[in-house]
């Protein structure tokens, strides 16, 4: 009856310990960080990599040039590039207690032998939870505005930008000038199809660059009680697992731009648009198929 009762009232505790994990909802910073840095880092995030743009574009129209047409830039300045980062943050958290009802009785005598003898009851439960928080921004811009010679001199002053916060979109290079570079260079050597009469500066080229991070983050506790008729958590899985995982992605599309009916506004072309969804789509499909924590 006694140990009838302890079990009640452990599994009764554990059941309340996980009430709140897993259903609030999970902050982009990580738990060393300040608590105003979830703004602050996504701010930087996309000056970090509007900058890194410009600087690409720069130097890839400066070290390439179209033997066909020298004065045409690698990179019109009537493109567009259209980008999208996230933010995907998953919390898990599960308890998996265990206990296990032994009793002795008395042995048994089989062809004079003595046998030990014992009754056994072991029971579990299992609780978990997960929340899931994903941050997107999309912006378009024009090539010609953003990369322009003296625009957007602040990407090169300091004390304008900040590198705070542990993204690793802040922490590496993102490799846009060599994606470039490369992406130029194999456009040049098979090129797309001439343009329509009329229209000699239009490039059909379109670039995709796609880069993510996932950074996993697990622990397990697994805490044991033996007594003479009764233990605890002696086996698998552990008593209680945790786990975060950051995923930071990001889309670019550089592609040409024409003017959406109506507004007068410039925009990305159709076939710059649906290069930029495949990828998004793609993200999507990859994160269905992502790593599981449990």
């Amino acid at each position: 009856m006694r140990n009838s009762a302890f079990c009640c009232i452990l599994s009764a505790c554990l059941s309340f310990s996980l009430v709140c994990c897993g259903t609030y909802v999970p902050d982009i910073r990580e738990t060393w960080e300040p608590v105003a840095i979830s703004r602050e880092m996504e701010l930087s995030i996309k000056q970090q990599i509007f900058c890194e743009i410009i600087d690409a574009v720069r130097i890839v129209n400066i070290r390439y040039k179209i033997p066909e047409t020298p004065s045409q830039k690698a990179i019109p300045d009537n493109y567009g590039v259209q980008l999208q980062y996230s933010l995907t943050i998953d919390e898990s958290s599960a308890v998996n207690p265990s206990v296990n009802l032994t009793r002795t009785v008395p042995s048994a005598r089989i062809f004079d032998v003595s046998i030990g003898q014992n009754l056994g009851l072991t029971t579990g439960l299992n609780l978990s939870s997960t929340a899931t928080r994903t941050d997107t921004f999309y912006s378009y811009y024009n090539i010609g505005r953003i990369a322009a010679p003296g625009a957007n001199s602040w990407c090169h002053d300091s004390s304008q930008r900040s590198l705070d916060g542990s993204s690793p979109l802040l922490k590496v290079d993102l490799g846009i000038e060599r994606y470039l570079l490369g992406a130029v260079w194999s456009a040049a050597g098979v090129p797309s199809s001439e343009p329509p009469k009329g229209k000699k500066d239009l490039k059909l080229d379109v670039y995709s660059y796609e880069i993510k991070f996932v950074v996993l983050s697990n622990g397990s506790l697994n805490p044991s009680i033996k007594l003479a008729s009764v233990s605890t958590n002696g086996g698998s899985p552990p008593f209680l697992t945790g786990g975060r995982t950051r995923t930071h992605d990001m889309i670019l599309t550089f592609g040409p731009s024409e003017i959406i009916p109506g507004s007068g506004i410039a925009g990305p072309a159709y076939v710059a648009t649906q290069t930029h969804f495949t990828s998004q789509l793609n993200q999507t499909l990859q994160s269905l198929r992502g790593p599981s924590l449990y």
